[in-house]
Order: C-alpha cells, then sequence, then structure tokens
C-alpha cells in the first residue's frame, strides 16, 4: 500500500483530506506542521507528500528543500495553499513539485494527480464504504491533534 504524508496545520482540511486518502486505499500519515512533518518523513519515508505553504513552525518551501537535502531518496511533493500570492507557482516548479494546487481545490482531480504520480489506479467517483469506515478513526485523531 502506498504512503502518503499530508502536511497541514487546518485540521479539516487535513481530516478531509486523510478520508479520501484512505478510501481511496492509501496508507496516510498526518503532520499538522513543517517541523513534524520533515521528521515524519525522514523517519517513514513516504511515496508521496501533500503539503501546505504556509504554516506555523516551518513554511512548505523551506521543508522541502531541506528534505531534498536530508532524504536519501526523492518523495515526491504537490503543494496546497489557499494564497494568492504571485510567484508561487514559480518557486513551486523551482522546488521539483510534482504539481501545485489552490483551496479550495477540486479533490477528483488532485486524488487523480496523486494516482498518476504514484502509478497507481485512480480511485472510483462516488460515495465510498471504506470512507465511512475510517471516519471514526480519522475523527479520533483530529481530537488528538487539537490537543497537541
Amino acid at each position: 500500500m502506498k504512503k502518503i504524508l499530508i502536511v497541514e496545520d487546518d485540521l479539516k482540511i487535513a481530516t478531509a483530506l486523510g478520508i479520501r486518502l484512505t478510501a481511496a486505499g492509501y496508507d496516510v500519515l498526518r503532520a499538522p506542521d513543517g517541523y513534524r512533518g520533515l521528521q515524519l518523513a525522514l523517519r517513514e519515508h513516504p511515496d508521496l507528500i501533500v503539503m501546505d505553504i504556509w504554516m506555523p513552525v516551518g513554511i512548505g518551501f523551506s521543508v522541502a528543500q531541506r528534505l531534498k537535502r536530508l532524504s536519501k531518496t526523492r518523495i515526491p511533493v504537490i503543494f496546497i495553499t489557499a494564497s494568492k500570492l504571485k510567484g508561487l507557482r514559480e518557486t513551486v516548479a523551482r522546488l521539483g513539485a510534482v504539481a501545485f494546487f489552490e483551496k479550495p481545490y477540486d479533490s477528483k482531480e488532485l486524488l487523480a494527480t496523486i494516482a498518476r504520480e504514484l502509478g497507481t489506479e485512480p480511485p472510483l467517483t462516488g460515495s465510498s464504504n471504506r470512507g465511512n469506515e475510517v471516519l471514526g478513526s480519522f475523527q479520533a485523531e483530529a481530537a488528538e491533534l487539537a490537543n497537541l
């Protein structure tokens, strides 16, 4: 099973994305900030990272740069952001990210991009019982993260 790390400080976005990715058959790790995201990436070696750009304790760009220097293997990164600052796409491209999505993003498009990058089958559209199965565990994890 492919492993995806979500590095996102917005708990609602991280939870929703985690549910979608788990329902699509991926193993999901989550970190609420850049520092913990870098630690988790180096320890767990995910197959792909979906990362916010503007977060407390580590801007996504600096995390990606450090990861490039410290990791023994290349880990593809997809950046997501609510920022509308000019030049973000260019910066993301210079860092070698595989994709860039502005919030709110099209979740089907994001899932298709992830599947393409990982060489997996795109998830089926429509509702998923697997998503419902993991909702409870993500809600418990979200409550735990909120207390950090």
